[in-house]
């Protein structure tokens, strides 16, 4: 392969190259040219900021013999053995795949081989917050008592996943996201180098696109220089990243803004014709209300001006609103449902009050609704007064209950209850067969099926398993409990999330299982009744050869019922 990705042409070689981190470049720089560097280095950030590039330049600069100022030479056998990743002495091991106990003891046993033939080795762990908890433990000991010759770079992007005892060896540096300015510079830079034509509003939306990771950038750029003829134009950036341009949007608020809200709708279907992606539509909407926010506080004139004539208090509001509806099409299946009702909401604020002008040029059509208001005020104090005898009543009678309509409070309890988001039957034929042993397989590997999740950026899936465990399992079936109780619903209703999450499932522990939910707050009942009901159905045969049979089974309910759950949960009470 001839052509090379434009973010691993432009990897920074130098620590002068690196874009925005001057605090993580020069700290690092100062130490090396003084001789003070550290056994161990904790890099966090969000991705695509420099992280596992400024490691492999350390690594340079710390072996270089021809360092100057903490800067390696890129020119000696080391450093260009080092940037071609042909160096024996800088590993560099991805805890995403290599995330196991055998992985990081392998490590400790060769650690301590002096390297063949540079001053230090240096091992880089990208994503080391993916390690479990015994690997953590066998890189512990390392990090107590390194070899002189030995320096660690552990990258991660979620560091509060590293135990405490990792972090307190360690020095900790936290990357920052890169500036859209430096971002735009750095893109220029890239595009003047390859001779490559370029509007100045496109290289300013993939740096805005980019959410501040330079990596990012660089791959949309590289995405867009793909799609177009020579020439970077600002369609070539929406189309490979399924946004829209200002103008479109304007015109889109525009109907929201005059209540037309059927030529919105209209609009937003032909976005989604055209390719475009709801999530990012609605990320381009809160720029949209961000920049007239700015524009209105700054008093400067906008080119696109279909929300400036509203004041500032309903600019909040609909920021509120785009982001309530972002949470939600995050676990929906019909997103175009979520940003229809969005489109609505926001012609409902706008009618309701929210455009400040129109307040004042029609007060005289306000003023008929004051006696309604009078009414309603004076009956809401009248049912307060009502109340104020009530409760005076009942501190009188010492706590006797205020009259209430108990049937109703039932009838909608039992309506609440009768729409249960899980199976007492599927739950049953799980717990009929549980074993120790596969529950504990499962939950040995449930850490990994969510990091299978993340990786293969099933974002829906790993949403659903946030806050999920393993509670009981047998050999073609595993009941797992969820936090929250529309992701159980989702997993027990939804055929195509089911059937994603057990392919994943399959792809960790070889092994088929159906994947059964139940909701946390109410698996300790559920798991109560399940043991009741077996005791009762064994001793329900009265005194006949059969039940005398089946008795000595009932013996053993307790202990069936520590296999399945574990010892620490199950307690035993006295029904008398």
């Amino acid at each position: 392969m001839n052509y090379q990705a434009l973010y691993r042409m432009y990897r920074p070689q130098s620590f002068e190259d690196v874009v925005g981190q001057e605090h993580v470049t020069k700290t690092l720089r100062n130490a090396i040219a003084k001789g003070k560097q550290s056994h161990a280095y904790i890099f966090s950030g969000p991705r695509g900021t420099g992280k596992t590039s400024i490691a492999k330049v350390f690594a340079k600069a710390i072996n270089c013999p021809n360092s100057v100022d903490g800067e390696p030479c890129n020119e000696c056998e080391i450093c260009k053995s080092i940037t071609q990743g042909s160096n024996s002495d800088v590993i560099e091991i991805d805890a995403a795949s290599n995330n196991g106990v055998d992985e990081i003891r392998n490590i400790r046993d060769k650690v301590k081989y002096a390297p063949s033939q540079s001053k230090y080795k240096v091992y880089i762990i990208d994503e080391v917050h993916m390690l479990t908890t015994g690997a953590f433990n066998a890189l512990l000991k390392t990090l107590e008592e390194p070899p002189a010759h030995a320096i660690f770079i552990l990258a991660t992007t979620e560091p509060h996943k590293i135990p405490p005892t990792i972090i307190s060896r360690a020095q900790r540096f936290d990357f920052k996201a890169i500036g859209l300015e430096q971002i735009t510079d750095r893109l220029r830079y890239v595009a003047q180098s390859q001779n490559i034509a370029f509007d100045e509003e496109t290289i300013t939306f993939i740096a805005k696109a980019s959410e501040g990771g330079m990596r990012d950038a660089l791959s949309i750029m590289d995405q867009a220089i793909a799609f177009g003829d020579e020439h970077l134009t600002l369609q070539d950036a929406l189309n490979v990243t399924g946004s829209v341009d200002e103008a479109s949007l304007n015109e889109l608020m525009n109907d929201v803004a005059n209540g037309e809200v059927k030529d919105a709708f209209v609009r937003y279907h032909q976005f989604i014709k055209d390719g475009k992606e709801v999530n990012r539509l609605i990320n381009d909407l809160i720029y949209f209300v961000r920049d007239t926010i700015m524009n209105k506080t700054a008093q400067q004139d906008a080119e696109y001006d279909a929300l400036m004539r509203f004041d500032l208090d309903t600019l909040y509001k609909m920021i509120d609103l785009i982001n309530d509806t972002l949470v939600s099409v995050r676990f929906s299946v019909n997103q175009n449902v979520h940003f229809e009702v969005l489109l609505v909401k926001m012609a409902e604020l706008i009618k309701s009050g929210g455009e400040a002008p129109a307040v004042s040029e029609a007060p005289a059509a306000a003023q008929p609704a004051a006696p309604a208001t009078n009414d309603v005020n004076s009956a809401l104090l009248q049912r307060l007064e009502h109340l104020e005898q009530e409760l005076h009543a009942l501190k009188q009678q010492g706590g006797t209950q205020v009259n209430t309509p108990p049937k109703q409070q039932s009838s909608s309890r039992g309506r609440r209850k009768s729409k249960n988001s899980f199976s007492m039957t599927q739950i049953a034929k799980v717990l009929d067969n549980a074993n120790k042993e596969d529950i504990q397989l499962l939950k040995e590997h449930w850490q990994e099926v969510i990091d299978h999740a993340k990786n293969n950026n099933q974002k829906a899936l790993v949403s659903l398993l946030q806050n999920s465990i393993p509670v009981a399992a047998s050999e073609k079936s595993v009941l797992v409990q969820f936090e929250a109780e529309i992701h159980c619903e989702i997993v027990n209703e939804d055929d195509e999330k089911r059937k994603n999450l057990e392919e994943v499932v399959r792809s960790i522990i070889n092994k088929d299982v159906k994947v059964v939910g139940v909701p946390a707050d109410q698996w300790l009942q559920v798991r109560s009744e399940y043991i009741k009901n077996r005791k009762r159905g064994n001793t329900s045969n009265g005194g006949n050869a059969e039940a005398e049979q089946a008795a000595p089974k009932n013996d053993d309910i307790v202990q069936k019922a520590k296999d399945m759950f574990g010892e620490d949960t199950v307690h035993v009470m006295d029904e008398e």
